[in-house]
């Protein structure tokens, strides 16, 4: 009895089926397969989704209404409306805060470090837009936080770019491409943000400038992946990483120029106080001031020098060396930069000090002389 049971099952081997019905079996458990993975995933996205919307708005949802209002429009909308529905939503809406956790969340779920570089440089655009949205309403504290929000997205990139050259080298160099062509669309996009900013003369320029060099030193980076890449495998043509260099070393040259003017406005004016209000002063006001301005200056000269020292080396197609020389440039006159913006804040600081004594003291006289007059009249009256 078992040897017939044993003989039956192994003249099972001998069996070949049809190819059509093969065909068509496996095509069934691949479509079974696909359902069950597509419903796991959606399923597991709207949790981690709707995880991530309160641990970021822990507070609002400790109000009643904000967190019933967020609870019923991501269970009745399954996720998917409110998501659609805050893809245009602006910082300050309500619905913004639904926007950027969708946006961790795609983060969170993407595959490799790749797809997460894109998806910041991606999200370091959309801030970009935000923030010349913010700057032509002039709504300046909330353009600050968005910023800090860009510069978060652009040191990812870069270390996500990092990574990819660590673990897969052959994508290194596209990525790498990538971000310092969108970089440098970014940085023009800031500073004409900057510009409308001027005009009004906010505070929240200084904000900019902290993007704007973010923005350099990841298209920077980004650049110097190109350039390692091109000395190992020949990967990039020589015309095409000769343009790029030097886009970047005008770039600075424009940079050093534009510190070298603020060091002058902004350590060669200020404010000061007088009997007939405040005035404008021309020269530093103090030992500290003097001497941070020289060595600001010091700096713009020594970045300078530096930069002539890259436009020779890429004149000699060092291109290594001369994004080296541009990188040590940057640095250099990242710390001018950061003179002029302590001295902005100090000045700031001042204005608001001085100003606010010197209302009082007008308003003080105003009814001093009110009262006078009061008893003129009531003199002639009697």
């Amino acid at each position: 009895m078992e040897k017939d049971i044993i003989t039956q099952l192994q003249s099972l081997r001998t069996i070949k089926p049809k190819e059509s019905w093969r065909l068509a079996q496996k095509e069934i458990l691949l479509r079974q397969i696909s359902s069950a993975a597509q419903e796991i995933g959606a399923r597991r996205y709207f949790w981690f989704y709707l995880k991530e919307v309160i641990q970021h708005e822990a507070a609002l949802i400790g109000q009643p209404i904000v967190g019933v209002a967020v609870l019923i429009l991501l269970m009745v909308g399954g996720g998917v409306f409110s998501i659609s529905a805050a893809s245009g939503a602006t910082p300050g809406s309500f619905l913004y805060t639904v926007k950027l956790v969708s946006e961790k969340t795609r983060f969170a779920l993407a595959i490799n470090s790749e797809d997460k570089a894109r998806l910041n440089v991606k999200f370091a655009e959309r801030r970009a837009e935000e923030i010349k949205g913010l700057a032509d309403k002039d709504a300046h504290i909330i353009l600050n936080e968005v910023a800090d929000d860009l510069k978060e997205e652009i040191f990812s990139a870069q270390e996500q770019l990092k990574q990819v050259e660590v673990n897969n080298p052959g994508t290194a160099v596209d990525l790498a491409k990538d971000i310092e062509n969108k970089t440098t669309v970014l940085r023009q996009k800031l500073q004409e943000t900057k510009e409308v900013l001027a005009k009004s003369g906010s505070s929240a320029n200084s904000k900019i400038n902290e993007a704007i060099r973010s923005v350099d030193e990841a298209g920077l980076s980004a650049l110097g992946t190109i350039v390692k890449s091109a000395g190992k495998n020949n990967t990039v043509n020589k015309k095409e990483l000769s343009q790029r260099v030097a886009s970047k070393l005008n770039i600075t040259k424009r940079k050093i120029t534009e510190v070298q003017e603020d060091v002058n406005k902004v350590f060669s004016a200020g404010f000061s106080r007088s009997e007939s209000g405040l005035q404008i002063y021309q020269a530093p006001n103090n030992v500290t001031d003097i001497e941070t301005k020289k060595k600001a200056e010091a700096k713009t000269k020594e970045a300078s020098k530096i930069i002539i020292e890259a436009e020779q080396l890429l004149d000699d197609n060092n291109y290594q060396e001369a994004v080296n020389k541009i990188t040590a440039s940057e640095q250099i006159l990242n710390e001018a930069a950061q003179a002029v913006v302590q001295k902005i804040i100090e000045q700031s600081d001042e204005t608001i000090s001085s100003t606010t004594p010197q209302v009082k003291g007008a308003i003080d006289q105003l009814g001093d002389g009110e009262e006078s007059a009061e008893s003129a009249s009531t003199t002639i009256g009697n």
